[in-house]
């Protein structure tokens, strides 16, 4: 089948949310966090191009609160519930996507390899940090144009804190 210019000017606009845990640390603890993520935005996806027109940064946000009396450095280690590969649809069309670790996009982001990130958090303060995670659309998926979305990929986190606060991380 030739592909023509016409068929060239087809794009996708291609979102994927990310759901994260309201909240983490011990109930009642010194340090207590709350991650949300911003949305992902593929943008534009050409089909006919055969190449990974989009490679975005996706930003998740962490906001912790402390009530010890020393400096704590929090580590937070996001790991996605299922393997890739993820998909974007508009009806019964889909396109995959990956989500890596890496701004090379090696890493896969999945059940083994976490996104992690670490901050101090000063004493008696609340602190907002974030941490980038990577997408890219494979080439060659010749779908129709669309606004194809995603919502929900379950994603589980452990927090740990250092030195551990008396009443918990």
């Amino acid at each position: 089948m030739k592909k023509t210019a016409a068929a060239a000017a087809l794009s996708l606009a291609l979102t994927a949310l990310l759901a994260f845990p309201e909240q983490a640390g011990a109930a009642g603890g010194a340090v207590t966090c709350s991650v949300v993520s911003t949305t992902l935005s593929f943008n534009a996806y050409d089909p006919i191009s055969g190449t990974a027109d989009t490679l975005p940064t996706g930003t998740i946000n962490v906001q912790c609160t402390s009530t010890s009396n020393s400096v704590i450095s929090v580590t937070y280690n996001l790991t996605l519930a299922t393997s890739p590969a993820r998909a974007v649809a508009a009806g019964a069309n889909n396109v995959t996507y990956d989500l890596y670790t890496d701004s090379a996009r090696t890493i896969q982001w999945n059940t083994i390899n976490q996104v992690s990130c670490t901050f101090n958090l000063a004493v008696g303060a609340t602190t907002q940090n974030s941490c980038s995670f990577y997408g890219k659309i494979p080439g060659s998926q010749n779908v129709p144009a669309g606004t194809y979305t995603q919502t929900g990929l379950a994603v589980g986190g452990t927090w740990s804190c250092t030195p551990v606060p008396s009443s918990g991380c």
